[in-house]
């Protein structure tokens, strides 16, 4: 991921309203609620048939050993996401054992034909499971922007009733977000700018990072997509 200098707050406010004048079932590109099982349009990729399964309205897999990396296994979809759209993928992503290690992380993915690019995370930071990316502040000096040393970053934790998890795309960026929670509110974290030109464009739910040994599962409900 790359660091982007400043604040885009106008987009971001856009991106989290729906489209003004249109029906939000016109807006949604995909959607599974896990409760008829798994939508066919999902692939499971490097997973195991016994490292996730569909379980009352959400599928809930198994947190690989390893770091997260561009391997690590996942379950992905691909849709019809042009490069000019705006566009809002959320999850609502709940640990079902506690995170032990740090490093140890599930969330949602924006991916296209290279990999996945973005992420949206809840990951233990420090000994505590927080949103990841967090906050990231720009403490160098003009210039050195493009530095990742010159940032200084604040977690905030991952409460379960801070809301979905969310990866809003628009204008050549991608944008962290949580939300709704149960009080309306939306929190904004990192965003990055990302590849213009890709094919292939979709979302991936993935999990990594479990000590050696562990059983630890984590689960996602109310997988959506819709265009802005």
């Amino acid at each position: 991921m790359r660091l982007a200098a400043g604040v885009l707050p106008v987009t971001l406010l856009v991106c989290a309203l729906p489209a003004a004048g249109q029906p939000e079932r016109d807006r949604v590109v995909f959607q599974d609620d896990f409760k008829t099982g798994l939508s066919p349009k999902w692939k499971a990729v490097g997973l195991k048939p016994e490292d996730f399964r569909v379980r009352d309205g959400g599928v809930e897999m198994r947190v690989r050993p390893g770091k997260l990396g561009a391997d690590t296994p996942m379950l992905k979809v691909t849709l019809p996401l042009a490069a000019t759209d705006s566009f809002i993928g959320s999850v609502k992503v709940t640990p079902l054992t506690e995170f032990t290690a740090d490093g140890e992380t599930a969330g949602l993915f924006f991916l296209d034909d290279t990999g996945w690019e973005f992420a949206a995370k809840k990951e233990r930071v420090g000994g505590k499971t927080v949103f990841a990316p967090g906050k990231y502040r720009f403490a160098g000096r003009p210039g050195e922007e493009g530095d990742p040393a010159k940032y200084t970053v604040a977690y905030d934790p991952a409460a379960r009733e801070a809301g979905p998890l969310r990866i809003i795309v628009s204008q050549g960026y991608a944008f962290f977000q949580v939300g709704p929670s149960a009080g309306g509110e939306y929190k904004n974290y990192f965003h990055s700018a990302i590849r213009r030109e890709a094919g292939d464009r979709g979302f991936g739910l993935a999990a990594a990072g479990a000590p050696p040994g562990a059983d630890h599962w984590v689960r996602f409900e109310q997988f959506r997509v819709t265009r802005d």
